[in-house]
């Protein structure tokens, strides 16, 4: 039996990937759950699994293909049969294996071969297989290629940093055109170089004018595409109210030594607003509900998306799934995993799609209140500001109190002004009343 396997959806935001390394070729014997490939987004690296064991009979895309989500992109016969595709030429069949021949670097449109079009550099730098490929066309050595300063993510070299740099490679190599003047200077005149001394700078380099212009990586177009299309479904509203965090603050103070040593990492402030928020979805359903056309979608899990940020190159939303069936130590591993994943960039598909609510928390940062922007298809989405203490008036007594600000942006198509100030002040009087004498474990 054959079995297609498709490109997989990697977020609810993601409607495309790109395929940045075959670790089988057509012909070769895979084992279910063994790695046939490795593919990359804006937000997620992630190797897939093939679905069954049997014999990896058609390729269809090759190396740096970018492919839309869904899309099949390999056949595997279950049955075992090698029945290879007659995809190209280049390649032979052997003892049921097929072993490509070493042939000269080729377009990465030719499809479905896979080919490797360079070698790795002897560093430790990545460049993806459209960047090798663009190196080989245009004989670029990789002392060349690892000299170049890349504009993408985490400074690796972009399509456009080759193609720049070709240009300007070339460029001393055309010869301008000599205008001479009716009435020559009787000292010659030495022309300018094409290229300036700093060359080798990339695009993003400063002009004449004072400015720069640095192309936004692939994690930059998808958090703007995807935060304009969010206002331009829901009708934004906000409400802020303050909450009083003194009594979480001197439980974690009594407790935070005891989970470090059991858990080994730090206890944030973080999970008490998770839990106090997940309590809250509970009360207010229609704060975790969506939007279908004209229809509500109700979810019976709470499903919590954690906004964590990767140093300057975004951020990304992994999700704590059935958070609504974890304690407050539970929702503490649960982000302190998504959060290590997301800046190694090790998140898996399933771990960035399905949130039906998400928390940010800019305040770590020394936001006092932010109005964040709804993460699209859900209804609502909770900020957190800073912890400050400040003087307020208690039995008529100035008294200093740790508070903070917290604000819901939600969707007014369907939460009111009311609901979204009882799901807030629910939030704030779970943390004002916190249980002193609640165990840790």
């Amino acid at each position: 039996m054959k079995i297609d396997m498709l490109m997989p959806q990697m977020g609810e935001s993601i409607t495309e990937a790109t395929i940045s390394k075959w670790v089988k070729k057509a012909g070769d014997f895979v084992n279910k759950d063994e790695t046939i490939l490795e593919i990359t987004t804006d937000k997620v690296d992630s190797e897939i699994p093939a679905p069954a064991s049997g014999i990896l009979t058609e390729v269809l895309y090759a190396e740096g293909d970018v492919v839309p989500v869904k899309n099949k992109i390999a056949v595997i016969d279950s049955e075992g049969k090698a029945v290879i595709a007659p995809v190209d030429k280049n390649i032979t069949v052997e003892n049921n294996v097929a072993e490509p021949k070493k042939v000269e670097a080729e377009p990465l449109a030719s499809k479905p071969v896979v080919i490797d079009v360079t070698e790795e550099s002897g560093d430790s730098k990545f460049y993806s297989p459209l960047v090798k490929s663009l190196a080989a066309k245009h004989n670029l050595s990789t002392p060349e290629l690892d000299s170049l300063r890349g504009s993408g993510t985490a400074g690796r070299v972009t399509k456009e940093d080759i193609l720049d740099y070709v240009e300007r490679k070339a460029k001393p190599q055309v010869a301008a055109p000599v205008v001479t003047p009716v009435s020559a200077p009787s000292t010659p005149v030495t022309p300018k170089p094409a290229v300036s001394a700093k060359a080798d700078l990339p695009t993003n380099q400063w002009l004449p004018d004072g400015t720069k212009r640095v192309p936004m990586d692939g994690m930059r177009r998808a958090i703007a595409d995807h935060m304009v299309r969010s206002k331009h479904t829901s009708p934004h509203v906000y409400t802020i109210q303050e909450a009083d965090v003194s009594k979480i603050s001197k439980w974690r103070a009594i407790h935070k030594d005891e989970f470090k040593k059991r858990e080994g990492f730090g206890l944030s402030f973080t999970p008490f607003f998770l839990e106090a928020a997940v309590k809250a979805l509970q009360e207010f359903p229609i704060v975790n509900a969506s939007i279908d056309e004209k229809t509500i979608v109700y979810k019976k899990d709470v499903n919590l998306g954690c906004a964590v940020s990767i140093g300057n190159t975004g951020l990304i939303v992994p999700v704590i799934k059935k958070a609504d069936e974890r304690n407050l130590v539970g929702l503490a591993r649960g982000l302190n995993d998504l959060a290590l994943k997301a800046r190694d960039k090790k998140l898996t598909p399933d771990e960035v799609s399905g949130g039906t609510f998400t928390v940010t928390n800019p305040g770590v940062f020394g936001t006092m209140i932010g109005t964040p922007i709804i993460n699209q298809p859900q209804s609502a989405i909770l900020c957190l500001g800073a912890i400050e203490k400040r003087p307020v008036v208690v039995d008529d007594m100035i008294a200093i109190r740790e508070r903070c600000y917290i604000t819901l942006s939600y969707d007014h198509r369907i939460i009111d002004g009311a609901i979204s100030a009882q799901y807030l002040a629910f939030i704030c009087n779970y943390l004002a009343n916190w249980d002193m004498d609640r165990g840790l474990f």
